[in-house]
């Protein structure tokens, strides 16, 4: 392990072209052996050899680094795979199989299978398929992809990121087909496939969920007996988080993919009325997903070969669809904008779901579109099936517009614009939109402010300290983490900032506080006047950074939040600001609020997404 430990530094130190295929493959699992061999060797039945075995595997990929090849997986078996994730810097593994006769001069068709949850998942357990399942793809002529998923992370936030991040290095790496790319997932995979399929229409050619829940809203008070009984009881900021993770609110968003449902008759963890009302809801819409029904049989379908020899062979058989005529889409956020050949990409409102329904008429001549809180949105007039003409008639809302494509796209106002704002903050756009989860999809640096008192510096040392060992926790794996006397013009430019402190206590928070739409005291708030002030108050808060308005800081100052939130739902629940009790929780574990809310679009405060306790 030691001898690994050297040999990868060494790696590290002297590569002098870290985008090389052997370097993308082989550094990366090294760097994962050495983990495992570490994790290993904490654990006193586990034998020296086996440690050894494993740091052995880790120097065969840096042997095949020094010789200049590229590691690959081997046809006809379930192989170990890495990547380094971009988010937090960790390496993170995925697990390849292709097919016993795959070419690499021929196009192969994917299934992406996201695994079910397991409490004592790790890289030394992951949750992987035997042998003669995967078959099942391979006698399919397809390629199968499990994905880490970050743990039990339900595939949302940095699990989600891990599902697209293996994905595109899978893609990258093979000879995969794009027009045959699948989704399949059981249990906490098949909710996690479902999200999938319907935040992006358009990316997998079929999906296949499997025992998975579509609904939170029927499911968790199973759960969680202080479960509101209407989500209209929930709290006004929470309702959106829940809904963007919440299959049946998107079920609009199954227009055009074929969908293939499973799901066992007497399946008493996530009961059978969970895809019954998925299958009904979607018939409602006009949309026809497949589905079958195990008679007699429990949750653990997928404990046997039926479901997958079910599911595979057939979505083998579909193409993706790009170009179909009518497209309906559903979306609370920006950082889901693309159906097919539509994109969002300005809204009217935050924490409002946004929709369309667009579709060609008259033989491609004419575009009829129904929008709600959507203010502007692109058509590929490339993509859709459009005749091909200088201009066509859209008609939005009632309202005609004659409009032309430029540069192949027709961009469409669904509703006036709002009054520009100049200069900073930027409008809301994909990728700077909130809320704070966010922050984490993409590069970050955990900062612990070493300013003000003593007591202030320990505080912030031992929060930022704990949030990182927390996301460790979750996300296996831990993330960059400096001082703000640390922190460089670089890390600035290049990284979203987690800045643990005040402005008082944390250098970094004090070169932007005045740009910040929160004065941030010593457990003391300002926000639109109003003081809260209190020796158990903590805040939490994105916000575009000042210094680099590209990039998000994320905020988190006085007592630190989710005491008693469980790590899958530490980040997930938080919208774009709220000022907190460390002490008072919600039914959920959360912590109940003072004040919580959503910038609008322009990143200002609003009344109007502002709730206070």
């Amino acid at each position: 392990m030691a001898e690994l430990e050297k040999a990868l530094a060494a790696a590290e130190k002297n590569a002098t072209d870290k985008v090389s295929l052997p370097y993308r493959t082989c550094y990366p699992l090294a760097r994962l052996q050495l983990k495992k061999a570490k994790l290993a060797s904490s654990y006193s039945y586990v034998m020296g050899s086996t440690v050894g075995a494993i740091a052995e595997k880790g120097l065969t990929a840096l042997e095949l680094l020094s010789a200049g090849k590229r590691f690959t997986a081997t046809p006809g078996r379930l192989t170990e795979c890495a990547y380094i994730a971009e988010c937090d810097g960790t390496v993170q593994p995925y697990y390849l199989y292709l097919p016993p006769g795959y070419d690499a001069d021929k196009k192969c068709p994917l299934v992406v299978f996201l695994h079910g949850y397991v409490p004592s998942i790790s890289v030394l357990r992951p949750w992987v398929l035997g042998e003669e399942t995967c078959a099942v793809a391979g006698d399919a002529a397809c390629a199968l992809l499990i994905p880490y998923g970050r743990r039990n992370s339900d595939f949302q936030g940095v699990g989600e990121v891990d599902v697209l991040d293996s994905t595109e290095e899978v893609k990258a790496l093979y000879n995969i087909d794009p027009e045959r790319i699948y989704m399949s997932g059981v249990s906490m995979g098949g909710m996690g496939a479902w999200n999938m399929l319907l935040r992006y229409p358009g990316m997998y050619a079929a999906g296949t969920p499997m025992s998975g829940h579509t609904n939170m809203h029927a499911w968790w008070p199973r759960i969680c007996p202080d479960w509101p009984e209407s989500r209209d009881d929930l709290k006004p900021f929470r309702r959106p988080l829940i809904e963007w993770d919440n299959a049946i609110d998107l079920v609009m968003n199954a227009r055009n993919q074929p969908l293939f449902l499973q799901h066992g008759e007497l399946d008493s963890l996530i009961p059978v009325s969970q895809s019954r009302t998925m299958v009904a809801a979607a018939a409602e819409l006009g949309i026809t997903i497949k589905y079958y029904e195990f008679k007699g049989e429990s949750h653990y379908i997928y404990w046997d070969l039926p479901c997958f020899q079910n599911a595979w062979p057939w979505q083998a058989k579909v193409a993706r669809e790009s170009s179909p005529k009518r497209v309906t889409y559903k979306t609370y956020s920006l950082e889901y904008d693309r159906a097919f050949w539509t994109q969002i990409t300005d809204l009217i409102e935050c924490a409002t779901p946004a929709t369309l329904d667009c579709e060609v008429a008259d033989e491609g001549k004419r575009i009829r579109l129904t929008t709600a809180n959507i203010r502007e949105l692109v058509i590929d007039a490339a993509q859709a099936p459009l005749a091909k003409q200088a201009e066509y008639e859209v008609v939005v809302n009632g309202r005609k517009q004659v409009l032309a494509p430029r540069d192949g796209r027709i961009a469409v106002e669904c509703a006036p614009a709002s009054p520009a704002v100049a200069g900073f903050p930027p409008r809301k756009r994909k990728g700077l939109y909130g809320p704070v989860e966010e922050v984490f999809d993409t590069r970050f640096m955990v900062v612990a402010g070493t300013s003000g008192n003593m007591k202030q510096i320990a505080a912030n040392s031992a929060n930022a300290r704990r949030w990182a060992k927390e996301w460790d926790e979750f996300a296996d794996g831990a993330p960059r983490l400096k001082t703000d006397r640390q922190v460089t013009d670089a890390d600035i430019a290049n990284h979203n900032l987690i800045l643990f402190g005040t402005p008082e206590s944390n250098v970094v928070l004090a070169k932007i506080a005045d740009k910040l739409p929160v004065k941030i005291g010593d457990h003391s708030y300002t926000i639109a006047g109003k003081t809260y002030a209190g020796p158990d108050l903590g805040l939490v808060m994105c916000y575009p950074n000042p210094l680099a308005p590209d990039k998000y800081v994320a905020v988190y100052a006085g007592e630190f939040y989710g005491e008693k939130c469980g790590l899958n739902h530490k980040h997930d629940l938080i919208p774009d600001f709220i000022v907190f009790r460390a002490n008072e929780f919600s039914f959920d574990g959360t912590n109940e609020h003072e004040v919580a809310g959503y910038f609008d679009m322009n990143w200002r405060l609003s009344d109007k997404l502002t709730w206070g306790r």
